[in-house]
């Protein structure tokens, strides 16, 4: 979850307030989604669940997500849907998977 839509982007401090989705897949290159439910902050904890279910529905084959924060039950969706979630406060899109790349294969 990024503040920008590219490989160079911060991520965001939070999950449901993001404003893009970056997926890169391990074949290399980058897809980004706009949140679609980022105009909408009447129910944050309904929106997270959306966003939750948009982003496995756009991206089934996710194996990791890194936001700034998620909330105890969208953390608790993705990893029942086998996708780890990682919180990190600073850094691009870039740095942080293969800081995750890194410590996976570690």
């Amino acid at each position: 979850m990024a503040k920008g839509a590219g490989l160079g982007a911060w991520v965001d401090d939070d999950f449901a307030h993001a404003h893009q989705i970056v997926y890169v897949p391990a074949r290399g290159g980058f897809d980004a989604l706009g949140n679609p439910f980022l105009p909408d902050s009447s129910e944050i904890e309904e929106v997270s669940e959306a966003l939750a279910e948009f982003v496995i529905s756009k991206f089934p084959d996710a194996e990791a997500i890194i936001a700034g924060s998620f909330n105890q039950k969208t953390r608790e969706y993705f990893e029942s849907h086998n996708v780890a979630v990682f919180t990190e406060l600073s850094g691009s899109v870039l740095e942080l998977v293969e800081k995750i790349r890194a410590g996976a294969q570690a």
